[in-house]
C-alpha cells in the first residue's frame, strides 16, 4: 500500500495498544438493579444517531464540502476485529508495529479515539475523540436517562480500548471541558477475587460487563442489538466530526498563510 493510502485509511481503524490493538466488539449489558429488566435496544438509539449524522453530514455537503470519506486499516488476523470493520481482507504481517502505526495518523482524523494525544485528552476531561464502543455506552446511558450522579458503578474489564475509557467517562466531573458522569467506578479484571467482585456488583447501581445479569438487572441491553449499533454509530459521529476539525485546521493554515503574505 502507498504511503499516501496508508495515511488515508489510518483515519479509521488506527488504534490499539500494542497486542491488543483491535477492538473487541463484547456483548456488554448495561444494568442498574431493580426488581424487573427494562430491555433498551441499542438498535433505536443508534437508528436515532445515525439520523443525527445523516442529517449533519447532508447539511455539510449542500454548504458546499466534500462528502467524508472512512477507510480502513486492520492489522492482524483477529475475527472480532474483522467482524468489526466489515473487511474479510488480511491487511497487514506480524512485522507491523501496531501502536507505531497507531500514532502515525494526525490526532485530529483518529475516529477510533486511540491515539495517545486523544487518550490524553480524554484523562484530562478534555474534548478529544473518544472512543466508539465506550462512547456508546456513554449514550446509551444519557439517552436512557439513566442517573450517574453520585452513583457507583462497577466496569467489568480494564482494556485501554474498552473498560478504561469507560471508567473514566463515568467517573470524571460532570462541570468539565469533556462532562463526566460524577460516578463513583470500581474496575474488576481478571485477578480481582470472585468473593470481592460479588460484593462490589452488590453495592453496584450500575454494572458494565460482559456476563449476563438480566434477573438481578433493572436495565439491559441485548445481545445482538445491544452496544455493538452504537459502536458502529459513534463511529459515523466522529467521521464527520474529524472532516469539520480537519476543514478547520486547513481554513486556519490558509488564513495563516495570506496574513503571512499581506505582512510581507
Amino acid at each position: 500500500m502507498a504511503a499516501t493510502s496508508l495515511m488515508s485509511a489510518l483515519a479509521a481503524r488506527l488504534l490499539q495498544p500494542a497486542h491488543s490493538c483491535s477492538l473487541r466488539p463484547r456483548p456488554f449489558h448495561l444494568a442498574a438493579v431493580r426488581n424487573e429488566a427494562v430491555v433498551i435496544s441499542g438498535r433505536k438509539l443508534a437508528q436515532e444517531i445515525k439520523q443525527e449524522v445523516r442529517q449533519e453530514v447532508e447539511e455539510w455537503v449542500v454548504s458546499g464540502n466534500k462528502r467524508p470519506h472512512l477507510s480502513v486499516i486492520l492489522v492482524g488476523e483477529n475475527p472480532a476485529s474483522h467482524s468489526y470493520v466489515l473487511n474479510k481482507t488480511r491487511a497487514a504481517a506480524d512485522h507491523i508495529d501496531e501502536r507505531r502505526i497507531c500514532n502515525a495518523v494526525s490526532p485530529d482524523k483518529d475516529v477510533d479515539g486511540f491515539h495517545v494525544i486523544n487518550v490524553g485528552r480524554m484523562c484530562l476531561d478534555q474534548y478529544s475523540m473518544l472512543p466508539a464502543t465506550p462512547w456508546g455506552v456513554w449514550e446509551i446511558i444519557k439517552r436512557t436517562g439513566i442517573p450517574t450522579l453520585g452513583k457507583n458503578v462497577v466496569v467489568a474489564g480494564r482494556s485501554k480500548n474498552v473498560g478504561m475509557p469507560i471508567a473514566m467517562l463515568l467517573h470524571t466531573d460532570g462541570a468539565h471541558e469533556r462532562p463526566g458522569g460524577d460516578a463513583t467506578v470500581t474496575i474488576s479484571h481478571r485477578y480481582t477475587p470472585k468473593e470481592q467482585l460479588k460484593k462490589h456488583t452488590i453495592l453496584a447501581d450500575i454494572v458494565i460487563s460482559a456476563a449476563g445479569v438480566r434477573q438481578k438487572a433493572g436495565y439491559i441491553t441485548p445481545v445482538p442489538g445491544g452496544v455493538g449499533p452504537m459502536t458502529v454509530a459513534m463511529l459515523m459521529k466522529n467521521t464527520i466530526i474529524a472532516a469539520k476539525k480537519v476543514l478547520r485546521l486547513e481554513e486556519r493554515d490558509v488564513k495563516s498563510k495570506e496574513l503571512g503574505v499581506a505582512t510581507n
